[in-house]
């Protein structure tokens, strides 16, 4: 960071040394009142308490006035600094920019009142004015070391980077500081090249071997440049100079497992501190990372402690439902986390999926609703409650959830998506795209109902420009999407774009290649190419993976086989 000077030490620099007088009458021995005289230095600070007194009692005209003639008897830096912060409080931005501008026409070489004007070209958006600023004062202190490197430091915080590394190397090599080295190579690194980022830093590391800023600086490039084995070393060096926090640990135990070293990622673990969140943080680790028997190992030395909180049941739980598919393991682990516990809401929505998961869906809709009562602002129980209902053709029931949920949540779009599919389910389509409709106003990236709305138009062979805006945005939003890639193809058939709407079937049944609508969908689009043998196919497909459709695709089949030439158009549908 860049000089912070404190405005005493300012204020005493700012004002002429002057020995105090005071100046006797001669008739003074002979009993005639004293006639004391303040020194310029004592009306300089009294004018300036005058100025914080008026400050503290909003008075921010007089304050200026106050300032204005303690300037007037020993002009300071520290003064003009202190005139401009209140010009700039005031919101008058130009005056307070102009008498930092006086300042520096009187102490030219002084860095904070250079900052202190770029910092206020800064918030009046004048970026770059700010720079220009800072350039003239680099030439004014040319070959001040310590002046490169608060400009450095003051760049960096305005993301110049180009502009750090070109000033910076005018500095021979021979003379640069750590420091100089330091911000060389944070620079560097923000501008992606990291190989001459990696060699400042480590003659930073060189010069001063306990700068711990540049051995993070330096761990933190190996990991963008994906050379975790490095970028562990240099974490543990940092340990080796006594930087010990939970945060650096948990780095070198995840850089472990990235590099499949779950035994390393364990032993560091052990080593960190007895602290709950940390111990926490471990196990999800090893949980994200897959490693599960490691999480039950790392999650039973936390239990040799007698007073370990009854939250841990939720991790073991956890640990034996997604690393051994033991859900019955897992129930009675959750069983064992107390209504109280902070983790009890985890618990409970993990053992409403494990019973979902299982289509248990009585045992499901009871967690839900008996969760509701002890966690009444838990909207994921309302959510569930609702798709358990809807799964279960209950609709009129889940409609009324979702109307109860939307009176707490007005605007949210899970529960409208939710409403907005149950109306589809019951065959109200108006109803339906209604509520989509709405869900898109609220949120324009809200895939799904960007694709559903886009689909119904094209179903209904309706609005097919607008079909296809909607589709394609929900693709950019969820790219590899199956369905959204088959309601592209759907909005291109409807459209008579029977070629690019066969590229995109294709596309659409690799990636979800057990839908009976997709098939059907394929043997529509093959159909209307005259492709007659993969538009059997496609319809043959469509029956064996279960279409609600089946007895009007086995007329087609049958049209299609009874024809004489199946190679002829009179295939088209």
């Amino acid at each position: 960071m860049y000089h912070k000077i404190l405005f005493l030490s300012l204020l005493l620099l700012s004002i002429t040394a002057c020995a105090s007088k005071t100046e006797h009458n001669t008739d003074q021995m002979a009993g005639h009142e004293a006639q004391w005289k303040l020194s310029p230095q004592a009306m300089v600070i009294y004018h300036y308490l005058e100025a914080l007194d008026y400050l503290a009692r909003n008075d921010g005209d007089s304050a200026v006035f106050a300032l204005e003639n303690a300037l007037n008897i020993a002009p300071g830096y520290g003064l003009f600094m202190e005139l401009a912060r209140v010009y700039r409080d005031q919101g008058k931005k130009s005056q307070a920019q102009s008498t930092v501008h006086r300042g520096i026409e009187l102490f030219p070489q002084n860095p904070d009142l250079h900052f202190l004007l770029a910092e206020l070209y800064l918030e009046d958006n004048r970026q770059e004015e700010a720079v220009q600023s800072l350039s003239r004062y680099k030439e004014l202190v040319s070959g001040d070391l310590l002046a490169y490197e608060n400009l450095a430091a003051f760049y960096l915080e305005i993301n110049e980077h180009a502009r750090v590394v070109d000033f910076l190397e005018e500095v021979p090599a021979d003379q640069r500081s750590p420091e100089i080295n330091y911000y060389l190579g944070r620079a560097s690194s923000e501008l992606g090249n990291y190989r001459k980022a990696a060699d400042y830093l480590q003659q930073a590391v060189r010069q001063r071997p306990g700068f711990l800023q540049a051995w993070a600086e330096k761990a933190f490039i190996y990991e963008q440049q994906r050379n975790y084995l490095q970028a562990e070393k240099t974490y543990q060096q940092l340990l080796r100079l006594g930087e010990f926090n939970p945060d650096l640990i948990l780095r070198i135990v995840e850089l472990n497992l990235l590099m499949n070293n779950p035994d390393n990622a364990l032993e560091t673990a052990r080593s960190g501190p007895e602290m709950y969140y940390f111990q926490l943080r471990v196990v999800q680790l090893f949980v994200h990372n897959g490693f599960f028997e490691h999480a039950r190992s790392f999650l039973q030395d936390m239990m040799l402690n007698q007073d370990y909180p009854a939250g841990i049941n939720y991790y073991l739980a956890v640990v034996a439902y997604e690393g051994f598919d033991d859900a019955m393991g897992a129930l009675e682990y959750l069983q064992q986390v107390p209504e109280d516990s902070p983790s009890h809401l985890q618990a409970l929505t993990l053992k409403l999926q494990i019973f979902f998961s299982q289509q248990e869906y009585e045992h499901a809709l009871e967690y839900a609703r008996s969760g509701q009562q002890i966690h009444p602002s838990a909207r994921r129980l309302y959510l569930y409650e609702a798709v358990i209902l809807e799964i279960t053709d209950e609709y009129a029931q889940a409609l009324d959830v979702l109307e109860q949920a939307l009176e707490m949540w007005p605007r949210d779009t899970d529960f409208l998506f939710r409403k907005g599919v149950v109306w589809d389910k019951k065959g109200e389509k108006d109803k339906s795209i209604k509520v989509m409709e709405e869900v898109i106003a609220i949120d324009q990236e809200h895939h799904q109902a960007l694709n559903y709305v886009g689909y119904t138009l094209a179903d209904q062979d309706q609005d097919l420009e607008r079909s296809l805006i909607l589709i394609q945005r929900a693709l950019e939003l969820d790219p590899g999407n199956g369905y959204y890639i088959d309601s592209l193809a759907w909005v291109y058939y409807r459209q008579g774009k029977f070629t690019q709407a066969w590229e995109e079937i294709l596309r659409a049944v690799k990636a979800v290649d057990d839908d009976p609508v997709i098939w059907e969908h394929y043997g529509d689009i093959a159909r209307a190419l005259s492709r007659i043998e993969d538009a059997l196919f496609g319809y043959e497909q469509a029956l064996a993976h279960g279409s609600e459709n089946d007895e009007h695709i086995r007329k087609i089949i049958d049209k299609i086989k009874n024809m004489p030439d199946k190679n002829t158009r009179a295939a088209m549908p």
